[in-house]
């Protein structure tokens, strides 16, 4: 008896599970209208002597704020005074404000429409709504010369 249970126990697991198919972010074209300024984000914009820089997330905001445990995109979009200076390269990291969470690093690509763009995930915590403060260090050729920039923006996060 205990034999047959085992089996059936065994037989059912195997035709449960289904295989997971992962998902590229290369396979994910996200629109420019799906990226909005998050109503908790400390500042969209950020000007510079040389331009500006725009940041804005993909995912829709439960009351402006990202929802814990569900992935999402970053986009960073740089308007420079000058139309030839363009992004060299960029570091970025997440860490928590309100709770110490690690540095989490955040890693931007190219994306099609002249801006650069990042796929994050934040982890649950004990609080309900979580600040979050998220890091650039950007190189930017401006006129024959790289210029670096630091600059920061804060956002919350919903615990599912």
């Amino acid at each position: 008896m205990i034999r047959i249970f085992v089996v059936l126990v065994l037989m059912f697991t195997l035709l449960a599970c289904k295989p997971v198919t992962p998902v590229s972010s290369n396979d994910i074209k996200l629109q420019p209208s799906s990226f909005v300024c998050l109503v908790s984000q400390s500042q969209c914009n950020v000007n510079v002597d040389y331009g500006h820089f725009d940041i804005q997330f993909s995912q829709t905001a439960q009351e402006g704020k990202i929802k814990t445990e569900l992935p999402f995109y970053i986009q960073l979009h740089f308007d420079g005074l000058d139309k030839k200076s363009q992004i060299q390269s960029i570091s970025s990291y997440l860490e928590g404000k309100s709770m110490f969470m690690g540095k989490i690093p955040v890693f931007f690509k190219e994306d099609q429409n002249n801006g650069m763009i990042a796929e994050s995930l934040l982890a649950n915590c004990s609080e309900d709504i979580m600040t979050w403060r998220l890091w650039f260090t950007v190189e930017v050729l401006v006129a024959d010369k790289v210029e670096q920039q630091e600059f920061f923006i804060d956002f919350d996060s919903q615990r599912l």
